[in-house]
């Protein structure tokens, strides 16, 4: 795969640009992985190519619509070049144009967006991540580089960034054990660093291990796990990571349901609270002309109606069960969980709730696709794992209804994620929700 970049670098002074031929956004064209992440690809040509080591606050790839062999054009901001620095030959600083010039048509819009804050000093609308803006990098790996000494764990190497997006950023940096992770959320997973380091602290073999927390940037430093994820392992490996995958949530989930006072803790440290009896009311909305959980504008009155029905039969069946009410992941998949040495080790906990443990069930075969070895080894480690608690039959038998409940929820989710996000930005989260709802509708028999 290729990115096809087009950069937008701010001059050390206000109002200029670096521009190509003194008119149009600088050109490069990259490769990258399948699966690889557009910034480390990008900061590696910045600084090998460009020699430009200033933080990147976006990067926008358009990949919507396009073909797996197109190019994907891509849109590179960075923060303001230092004044010492010296554009490359055919490249200068220049006021910034009306118009970025020859520049494709999905990037247009959000260049001009961006030119435009530049030209008129508009500061960033309040949905952009603190990490797109100027900075953010500097005082996020200052805290990461003084934290990691302040618990023993010294860095070897300057933080790099790993990963960034509307949702959250990551950055990574070596130590002489475990390279160590900074993860940054915005703020609908803003209690994500606090909820980690408690569970990390009660379930230390089956969460990442915690170095540091800056819970009002909603910053969090793990160790690097340094081992594959279950939805990576070989095929015939699979089924048995799957049960074991499930078996290690419901664990912690079981353990939490009977200690009143931990969930009060993790209530009280910011986990919101999302029961099924809210789940009805709120999937409508989500599916509604002014939801975000499924292709904008929602679907059509008699189809949203259909959904809210289904779950809502769902919804009363899974309550029945009498699953209790702990702590729920809420993105618990096969590339959120790894195998190390002998054990199941859970991550990101982003979107963890306090609510029915029901939902989990559906994104932890989502990976699996058509594959009933593998779906059927999640599904029996999972109903396994609750069998000391509700009765095993009752549960195999609604296993239909808890699929639609965690679609249900998921759909919810997404309507949460994207309507937080900056409106040039939620195209990156579109296609969960409509995903989760297509499982839905099959699962629950309609059209």
């Amino acid at each position: 795969m290729k990115l096809d970049i087009r950069l937008i670098a701010p001059g050390p002074g206000a109002g200029t640009i670096l521009l190509e031929d003194g008119a149009r956004l600088p050109v490069a064209t990259i490769d990258i992985e399948a699966d690889g992440a557009a910034i480390r690809v990008v900061r590696t040509w910045l600084d090998a190519v460009m020699d430009l080591r200033v933080p990147v606050l976006e990067t926008y790839p358009k990949w919507v619509g396009l073909t797996d062999d197109e190019p994907i054009p891509t849109l590179v901001l960075t923060e303001p070049a230092l004044p010492d620095w010296r554009p490359p030959t055919g490249l200068t600083f220049g006021p910034i144009p009306p118009d970025p010039g020859d520049i494709p048509a999905s990037l247009r819009p959000r260049s001009s967006e961006l030119l435009d804050e530049l030209r008129t000093g508009t500061p960033p609308p309040d949905l952009r991540p603190r990490w797109a803006r100027r900075g953010w990098f500097d005082r996020a790996s200052g805290w990461m580089r003084a934290a990691a000494a302040e618990t023993g764990r010294p860095l070897t190497g300057d933080p790099a960034p790993f990963y960034l997006r509307g949702i959250s950023a990551l950055l990574r940096a070596p130590t002489d054990g475990p390279n160590l992770f900074l993860k940054a959320v915005f703020p609908p997973f803003h209690a994500e660093p606090v909820l980690t380091r408690l569970l990390a602290a009660r379930f230390p073999a089956v969460v990442p291990t915690v170095v540091a927390v800056e819970p009002d940037e909603g910053w969090l430093i793990v160790e690097d796990v340094g081992s594959a994820w279950v939805g990576e392992v070989p095929a015939a490996d699979r089924p048995e990571g799957l049960r074991r995958g499930a078996a290690a949530l419901v664990e912690i989930q079981r353990e939490l349901a009977g200690d009143v006072a931990a969930i009060r803790t993790l209530l009280d440290a910011g986990a919101p609270h999302r029961p099924l009896a809210t789940l009805v009311r709120s999937v409508a909305d989500a599916v509604g002309p002014d939801g975000f959980g499924v292709v904008d504008g929602g679907l059509e009155r008699e189809r949203a109606q259909r959904v809210v029905d289904a779950v809502a039969e769902s919804v009363t069946k899974v309550e029945a069960l009498g699953l209790p009410r702990t702590v729920v992941h809420g993105d618990f998949h096969s590339g959120n969980v790894a195998l190390v040495d002998d054990r199941i080790v859970i991550i990101d906990w982003s979107d963890a709730a306090i609510g029915n443990p029901a939902i989990d069930l559906v994104t932890w075969i989502a990976w699996s696709g058509d594959k009933r070895s593998e779906i059927d080894a999640a599904i029996a480690g999972w109903v396994d794992a609750w069998s000391t608690v509700v009765n095993a039959t009752a549960l195999r038998a609604a296993i239909d209804e808890v699929l639609i409940v965690g679609a249900a929820y998921q759909i919810v989710s997404y309507d949460g994620i994207r309507r937080n996000l900056e409106p040039a930005t939620r195209y990156t989260m579109t296609g969960g929700g409509d995903h989760f709802l297509t499982t839905l509708e099959r699962v629950a028999g309609i059209s």
